[in-house]
């Protein structure tokens, strides 16, 4: 009988087995966790000057901000002592990081203070984004970049020239009639017929002394003040005749540069995908789809503006109506303006035709039915054809993003809110594309067989 130590121990089982190489690579993992802790830039024990870079770069972050608020100290200095702190740890994600802030709020912040003087530049530069594909297609059919430029800027001046003879005579004329009418708006007796008011407040069974107080403590300090502040912001805008000649000098230099930014667009494209996305396919395509939405909408909504502001003056002409001019082109303005500006357009209306000879409610009336009609014109006909469906957003959604613009921005937050709200829109669609559906795919259970 063989001795029991002569029996061969059993065999690992497989579970064993894979127990084994788990823990195994578990204690791997660990490993290079530990390792990693004790070489990362932030968790390893810094020298002096380590210490004293990144205090110093942030320090000088936080100087810069409030430089940026205050007009004591220019920004540049603390923007060039905080490179010149962090730059030796570019490398390390968190000076790295707080570097590329500080050179963001810098360039909003000068962007801001300059934006009087880059706004030809900026108004150029939309010029020449909103013609460059045809600027593109056409020398691609052997047409010279130079010509179709040169064709566009030609176009342009024609334009002004239009605009010049048609257009500027007849705002400067009624501007001056609502300046000159000044002094006699001072009094609300020229606004309103007060007896007839409180005859009208008495005939809905208002107490005559009640109707006489209402009247002549509520409703005419009111007009009063309103009218003051109104006729007060068009005479100093006539009276600023440095604002106008700035504006001059505006308009003859916006073609010229657009000309020149038209010829090289092509090599704007190029700079900007090859060094600044440096031809990452993640970021050409967001690029791309923010260039769909915001070409797509700037010349939809410029070219239905002045259809609508052009017909708006042949309406009000034909009507009779006082100011024609004046309304039809704040129509094409407030036409900018999605679903709020049409309240805008017949406000202001409303407010000239206080001052304006003639029947007010026939004013009233026929400017009501000339917006509500090129609204709807605008909405259901010329906008879809147009625009299309590339921007579109939810009513609530357009509702809220005006108001919210608004409240920080002002009458430019109303301008820049659809497109704005698009992009961001799009951003989160391509969020959740990519990450909480992808997710939930992930995580269905397999069905069942059959």
């Amino acid at each position: 009988m063989a001795d029991i130590d002569d029996v061969p121990a059993s065999e690992e089982s497989p579970l064993e087995q894979e127990g084994r190489r788990e823990a195994a690579e578990e204690a791997r993992r660990a490993a290079v966790r530990r390792a990693g802790r004790r070489n990362h830039p932030l968790r390893r024990a810094m020298g002096p000057q380590e210490i004293l870079g990144l205090v110093g770069g942030f320090g000088f972050l936080a100087l810069l901000l409030a430089a940026m608020v205050s007009s004591i100290i220019n920004p540049i200095f603390p923007l060039a002592a905080l490179i010149f702190f962090l730059y030796p740890f570019r490398r390390v994600v968190v000076p790295r990081r707080t570097m590329q802030l500080g050179i963001i709020a810098f360039i909003v912040w000068l962007f801001f203070n300059l934006s009087g003087a880059l706004f030809p530049f900026i108004i150029a530069f939309i010029l020449a984004y909103l013609f460059s594909p045809l600027v593109h297609n056409l020398a691609q059919r052997g047409i010279p970049r130079w010509a179709t430029s040169l064709t566009i800027v030609l176009l342009i001046l024609g334009g002004y020239t239009l605009v010049g003879i048609f257009v500027v005579p007849n705002l400067v004329e009624q501007f001056r009639d609502l300046a000159s009418m000044e002094e006699l708006l001072r009094s609300a007796n020229a606004l309103l017929d007060r007896d007839k008011l409180i005859n009208t407040l008495t005939s809905y069974g208002l107490p005559r002394n009640q109707a006489t107080e209402l009247v002549t403590t509520t409703i005419e300090p009111q007009i009063r003040e309103i009218a003051s502040l109104f006729i007060s912001q068009i005479s100093e805008f006539v009276r600023n005749i440095s604002t106008i000649l700035e504006g001059v000098v505006n308009l003859v230099l916006i073609p010229i540069l657009a000309f020149y930014m038209m010829l090289d667009f092509d090599r704007i494209r190029l700079f900007v995908r090859s060094t600044i996305l440096q031809d990452n396919p993640k970021y050409v395509y967001y690029v791309k789809n923010v260039d769909v939405i915001l070409s797509s909408y700037l010349r939809g909504i410029l070219l239905t503006s002045s259809l609508v502001g052009g017909m708006a003056i042949a309406f009000l002409s034909i009507a009779d109506v006082p100011y024609a001019v004046l309304i039809g082109v704040l129509t094409g303005v407030f036409n900018l303006i999605p679903t709020v500006g049409i309240f805008l357009n017949l406000g202001v209306a409303m407010l000239v035709y206080l001052f304006a000879p003639g029947a007010f409610w026939y004013n009233t009336l026929m400017t009501a039915v000339m917006v509500l009609g090129l609204h709807a014109l605008n909405g259901y006909v010329i906008e879809p054809r147009v625009i299309g469906d590339r921007v579109g957003l939810h009513p609530v959604l357009l509702i809220a993003s005006l108001f919210t613009f608004a409240h920080f921005l002002g009458f430019v937050g109303l301008l820049i809110a659809v497109p704005t709200s698009a992009v961001i829109l799009m951003f989160l669609k391509e969020w959740y594309r990519n990450t909480v559906a992808l997710r939930s795919q992930a995580t269905v259970p397999p069905a069942a067989p059959s």
